[in-house]
Formats: structure tokens, C-alpha cells, sequence
């Protein structure tokens, strides 16, 4: 654990597979009155018998200090696996109330409800239009991909928050306010918690520093995605982003920046290679292959998500168009373009 900020510490959750279960950061904003845990991890016991240890850490350094030590909540920045899968057994283990969103419990609050969340259909991911074994495959590897979640993740669900919150409120920490601040984008239940006398962001996946973060099927956004980046810019005395991967951001706003840049710029990317294709169309995995020609095929299994979206986005401003022609989606230049 590291003190990132003045009583605010990272503890860093360690993964096994970087694209499969990444490292992922826990913030602790510790005090000595209503302390708060932000975002939960990993569930699996090696993880969360870790976690314990840090703040156990945390609660000594306090004490050596004669201040008093203590944490009552925990709060997730959204609800995909590798941030709620800690919920359940943090709060058994440390005696912490779970604050949720209504969005956020009604997604976690069991196996079924969590999954018809994760389950996109045609009209969200374009690649879904196969043939009838690629159907079936895709079945059994999203039944693999559960049995990952479970084991490696330690993913438990949790049926009973004890505290609801506005996605867009204020809450006290240690007597200092914090924002809740309504982010979709990378999820559409994701919040981000703001201090505006500190000028701290706790972003969680919506702003990392070295990456972007993956949008895609289902439950992304681009325009929620892009409206959420213009709103965190412009928050006042901006000054400092602790994401929920990577290393913390100190120059936020140009960060920011370059990530709205960087989606126009995916966009025009993708305009461009529709608009190659009049006469005959391109399906979206035609386009991935010109995106990504000597892409491994994880890259492109991630890439694909945010071509689905941009597409989608492109439909709905009336630049594409799409056909479904004997299996497969062809995608059209409009006249607009």
C-alpha cells in the first residue's frame, strides 16, 4: 500500500493474465470517522486475504500516529467483475456497509440478473451474425469465460446493499465532501467520486493513463462515453486522477483531451474505410482485418467492441447504413458522407 494522497492510500491488487484479470487499484480514504473503500477487486482468497493485510497496514501506520482508524463503506465504480467481485466478503470480513447505486443492485444482486446484463444481442455486437456452429461455439466460450469469473475472479454476488446513493449526489468522507458523479461510458452504471477542494478524481476505468479503456457490447457507450470525459474536463481545480489501473494522472485535462482526440480520430478511421466500399459494402470483420492486419486475434477480439459501438454511432447520425445479406451485416456509405 502507498499513501497517493493525503489520507488517501492505492493498494494494488496484482493479476494473472494482464488482458484476462488486470492488475486493478483499491483506494482506501482513510480517517478517523466514516472512512470509505472505493471499487472492491478481486474476490478469490489470495486477494482479499492480501487486501485485509494492507489495511491492517494502513490501521498500524494510524495508530503509531495516536489517530484513530476506521472504515464503515465500500463503494464499487461499476459493476463488471473485476470491481464488485470483493464486495461480498470485504463486507463480511471488515464489517462495511455496501453503497450501491439502484442500477448497480439490480445488476449484482445474482447469477441470473448479472449475466442477462453481460449477454449482447445483434442489434449491440454485429459479429454475432454466424453460422450456426460459430453460434454454438460462442456459447461454450461464454460459458468457459463464466468459469473464469468465478474461480479466478472469486465473482459473488450480493443481494442485500445496505446503503442506496443517487448517481449524482454528494457524500461525506471524513467530513470532507465528495461528488458522485454520473460517468457512463466504458459501463453504463460507471460513477466517478470528485473532492473539488482537493481537485481529485477517483475515475475508475473511465480515465487511465497509458491505455484507453475498452468500450463495447454490451452496456458501453460512445456518446455517454464522450459526454462523461466533457463533463469530468471541466470539473473545477481539476488537478489529479487516480484510475482503477495504471498509475495515477497529474495532468488530467490534457489527458482527457487526448483520449476525446483520440475516439474522433477511431472514428474518421472508420469512416474512411466504409466509404471505400460503396458499390459492395464491408462487414465488421472485414473491417477489423484493415484496422488490425497484423493484429493478434485478442487485439482484434478487443478492438471490436469499439467498432460495433462506432458503427452504431455512425447509424444513428445517419452516415452508414447496414444491410444483412445471407448471414452476414454489410455496412454502407451514406450520401452524407
Amino acid at each position: 500500500m502507498k499513501e497517493i494522497s493525503h489520507g488517501i492510500f492505492i493498494i494494488k491488487e496484482k493479476g494473472v493474465i494482464k488482458l484476462r484479470k488486470p492488475p486493478v487499484n483499491i483506494y482506501v480514504i482513510a480517517g478517523d470517522g466514516d472512512g470509505l473503500i472505493f471499487d472492491a477487486g478481486y474476490g478469490d482468497k489470495k486477494t482479499i486475504k492480501y487486501v485485509i493485510k494492507e489495511i491492517e497496514e494502513i490501521e498500524s501506520l494510524y495508530n503509531s500516529q495516536n489517530k484513530e482508524f476506521k472504515l464503515t463503506r465500500i463503494l464499487p465504480s461499476h459493476t463488471h467483475p473485476d470491481h464488485i467481485s470483493g464486495l461480498y466478503k470485504l463486507r463480511k470480513k471488515l464489517g462495511l456497509k455496501v453503497i450501491l447505486t439502484k442500477d448497480m443492485a439490480t445488476i449484482i444482486k445474482n447469477k441470473k440478473a448479472y449475466r442477462s446484463t453481460r449477454q449482447a444481442d445483434l442489434l449491440d455486437d454485429l459479429f454475432l451474425v454466424k453460422k450456426f456452429w460459430n453460434r454454438a461455439i460462442t456459447k461454450i466460450k461464454d460459458y468457459f469465460h463464466w468459469v473464469f469469473f468465478k474461480f479466478a475472479f472469486g465473482i459473488k454476488f450480493l443481494d442485500s446493499p445496505d446503503e442506496f446513493i443517487e448517481e449524482d449526489t454528494e457524500i461525506l468522507i471524513n467530513n470532507e465532501i465528495w461528488n458522485v458523479i454520473p460517468s457512463p461510458g466504458h459501463a453504463k452504471d460507471h460513477i466517478s467520486l470528485y473532492n473539488k477542494e482537493r481537485g481529485i478524481l477517483l475515475s475508475g476505468d473511465n480515465i487511465i493513463k497509458s491505455l484507453t479503456t475498452w468500450i463495447g457490447p454490451p452496456g458501453s457507450d460512445i456518446g455517454s462515453y464522450l459526454d462523461s470525459l466533457d463533463v469530468i474536463k471541466n470539473l473545477p481545480n481539476f488537478k489529479l486522477v487516480l484510475p482503477a489501473h495504471g498509475r495515477s494522472i497529474k495532468n488530467p485535462i490534457r489527458r482527457v483531451e487526448e483520449i476525446i482526440t483520440h475516439r474522433k480520430e477511431r472514428t474518421k478511421q472508420v469512416i474512411g474505410i466504409v466509404s471505400k466500399y460503396p458499390e459492395r459494402g464491408i462487414t465488421p470483420t472485414e473491417l477489423i482485418d484493415e484496422l488490425y492486419p497484423q493484429g493478434a486475434k485478442i487485439i482484434q477480439r478487443i478492438g471490436r467492441g469499439w467498432v460495433c459501438l462506432t458503427l452504431k454511432l455512425l447509424e444513428q447520425k445517419n452516415l452508414v447504413t447496414h444491410v444483412k445479406e445471407k448471414k452476414k451485416i454489410k455496412f454502407y456509405p451514406t450520401n452524407k458522407i
